[in-house]
């Protein structure tokens, strides 16, 4: 037998997750207040209600107390913890960061294009070590799979480490190889060509993954930070392989008079002649659209992104200048919750998902706008169609992979409540998921990983990124 062929003849162990409160965050809203879950193998086999006959099995993992919930999708990341970390605790070192007032995209466009060459400077050694932190991070807040659309770090590193915790990650190479200046000029910041045979190199290691948790996406900053060769080669790459790519479009109020002034076409006018408006764009912070640009995306299946939780640590005001995104919500378009990066853990999906539902109804004026069964999906199903994989996962449905997350309901904030989701997303944190599961696997149980000590990880991490840190020099020194 090939090594690689599976033994069919060892039958599958059959696990029984019971007595717990699901929500399947698929398309009927599904929801058991006394459910049982069993999983065979990687898959959901069957659901039911405890006061059914329940199936027979080999292990059990009682959820009384707790609900169970879809592995949440975090779509849209940034892996930035090689950075160094500034803040004061005082506030005193606060300023206007480029993505406030509108958003500065001379100073966005010499961020990026730095980053975009960060990955070359990181050994794998010192990447991994880097990358299993940060992902850590991700993984105990419930995060089951990740789009990671640009990241200060190589993409072998994020990869491995993603199988090294047993993490769904779609990795990327982050391409940006111009920048627009004060003047409105366009200056090119790095070779088009060798950002496009690093996108080749990412999807001839990386496509399609023998494990099924591993897949490529390759990434452009956005209509500011490339030029129209290296879309066009971002668009005959991914047609060639089908594969899911991203990038950040009408994401900032100036972004549109910048990119018509250099280009002579809005963002979304780019990206369209360059044939990249299909069902496999992930467009994040898409909120400064026009009507008709809005209907053009819609009507080519383009998905939507946002990361509710972490504009107002920017200073952007995405979601409540247009309200695009809730006015989207409300009419049944799919729009993925996500938490963006930062250079410290800001925050995991819980976070995002109730910036959703909290920041919608808000900003429209209604509790109906995103209720808790909605922006779970948000954080979950929606995910997982923009990174290309709603057939495995993003809900709790038979014949899914089981990725599946615990979140104990058995203290004084569940007391009184009838609706355990929305206490969670109001109330809650990341730091309370109780139990992670990936392809039926279990990664974290009790808050604890079940395959590595949090503490090694972090010294490991704190050890490579010293020396990450100590020859990576900053944007204005390069």
């Amino acid at each position: 037998m090939h090594k690689n062929t599976p033994n069919t003849s060892i039958p599958e162990r059959r696990l029984l997750i019971r007595n717990g409160f699901l929500y399947c965050a698929d398309k009927e809203n599904t929801v058991i207040e006394n459910a049982w879950v069993l999983i065979a193998g990687k898959k959901i086999k069957a659901i039911g209600n405890t006061a059914e006959a329940v199936p027979e099995y080999d292990d059990v993992i009682d959820a009384a107390n707790k609900m169970i919930l879809p592995g949440f999708v975090n779509p849209h990341w940034h892996e930035s913890l090689a950075a160094p970390n500034h803040e004061k605790a005082d506030d005193s070192d606060l300023v206007p960061t480029p993505y406030a007032n509108g958003g500065n995209i001379p100073q966005l466009g010499k961020l990026f294009g730095f980053i975009a060459g960060v990955g070359k400077k990181i050994s794998f050694e010192e990447g991994r070590a880097i990358a299993r932190w940060s992902l850590w991070t991700q993984l105990r807040s419930g995060t089951t799979a990740l789009g990671d659309l640009g990241s200060a770090n190589a993409t072998d590193a994020l990869a491995t480490a993603a199988l090294d915790l047993g993490l769904r990650l779609r990795v990327s190479r982050w391409g940006s190889d111009i920048m627009i200046d004060e003047d409105g000029r366009i200056n090119t910041i790095a070779d088009t060509q060798e950002q496009a045979d690093d996108w080749l190199a990412l999807l001839e290691n990386w496509h399609n993954h023998y494990s099924g948790l591993v897949g490529g996406m390759p990434s452009v900053t956005g209509a500011f930070g490339s030029s129209d060769q290296q879309l066009s080669l971002l668009a005959d790459i991914t047609q060639k392989f089908d594969t899911p790519y991203a990038t950040h479009l009408a994401a900032l109020k100036n972004e549109r008079v910048v990119v018509t002034k250099a280009f002579g076409r809005s963002p979304v006018e780019r990206f369209a002649e360059s044939g990249l408006l299909s069902e496999n764009l992930l467009a994040v912070h898409t909120a400064y659209t026009s009507e008709n640009e809005t209907r053009l995306l819609l009507e080519n299946g383009v998905n939507l992104c946002h990361a509710p939780a972490h504009y107002g640590m920017l200073g952007e005001r995405t979601n409540s200048e247009t309200r695009q995104f809730g006015q989207l919500l409300r009419e049944g378009v799919w729009i993925s919750s996500s938490t963006d990066g930062d250079i410290t853990f800001t925050g995991g999906m819980c976070e995002a998902m109730r910036g959703a539902h909290l920041n919608h109804n808000e900003a429209l004026n209604c509790n109906t706008v995103c209720p808790p069964t909605l922006a779970l999906k948000t954080g979950s199903l929606f995910g997982a169609k923009a990174l290309g994989w709603l057939d495995i996962i993003g809900s709790i449905e038979v014949g899914k992979e089981a990725d599946i997350v615990l979140v104990s309901v058995d203290d004084y904030r569940y007391r009184q409540s009838k609706h355990p989701l929305r206490t969670f997303l109001v109330t809650g944190s990341s730091a309370d998921i109780d139990t992670v599961m990936v392809q039926g696997k279990v990664l974290i149980k009790d808050g604890r990983s079940t395959q590595f000590d949090e503490q090694v990880l972090y010294q490991d991490y704190l050890q490579a990124a010293t020396s990450v840190r100590q020859r990576l020099g900053s944007p204005s020194e390069n």
